[in-house]
């Protein structure tokens, strides 16, 4: 699929070839994510580590695929030449993450501490996101949104099995000050919104940062 290789993921459109017509509406596929915070021993935010598992059938594609890479080179250095690649793309569209303090976007330093391995039929990439400069949180709220902006890719928290509640580790804190805490908002697009995704087939794209209106937040609040 067109829209997974310019991220890095490298799957062709013919992939979802023979799948029932109501698969053709957007999203295409999907990403689990959980988040968590990182403070310093000033108790001001300095990154948010991330996790994002790929969605079943695009993680057996993709192992099949490298499994299918002539050489002698491990599957492991397979996974993480996937990586580099996934980290590379990313960096050139604010690794689909938008930040924002009081209202002000929070400009992103460079990732660190990437990794692509193969767990419970699932193609899991994790990342730490640095902020450009540490930010004090006392009495504010710091909220994110990550999606793809042509909503060809379903980005949300991981939640339980009918997918009502995020879980308890969707989004965590590390070493916050006393009093910290976290929330996910669901999304609530407008119908029309909803119409459009679902119209978009294969070959089609809507209006630009269509995936924002689907996008949940999550908040970090600090008291005062």
């Amino acid at each position: 699929m067109r829209r997974w290789r310019e991220l890095g993921f490298g799957v062709v459109i013919g992939l979802f070839a023979g799948m029932p017509s109501t698969a053709l509406a957007h999203p295409h596929g999907w990403v689990d994510l959980s988040v968590e915070g990182i403070f310093d021993a000033q108790g001001e935010l300095t990154a948010l580590r991330q996790r994002w598992r790929m969605d079943p059938f695009y993680s057996q594609v993709v192992m099949e695929d490298m499994g299918r890479v002539e050489g002698d080179t491990t599957m492991a250095q397979r996974l993480d030449a996937l990586g580099v690649e996934i980290r590379n793309n990313l960096e050139t569209n604010d690794h689909l993450t938008h930040i924002t303090l009081n209202g002000q976007p929070v400009a992103q330093g460079t990732v660190t501490d990437t990794n692509t391995e193969y767990r419970d039929e699932r193609l899991v990439f994790s990342f730490v996101l640095p902020l450009a400069k540490p930010q004090a949180l006392a009495g504010q709220t710091l909220r994110y949104q990550i999606f793809d902006s042509t909503y060809y890719i379903e980005m949300l928290h991981e939640a339980n099995a009918d997918g009502s509640e995020p879980l308890p580790g969707a989004l965590s804190l590390d070493d916050a000050p006393r009093g910290c805490h976290t929330r996910i908002l669901k999304a609530d697009p407008d119908p029309d919104k909803v119409m459009e995704a679902s119209m978009l087939d294969t070959t089609q794209q809507g209006e630009p940062n269509l995936g924002q209106f689907f996008a949940e937040t999550g908040e970090i609040t600090c008291p005062g």
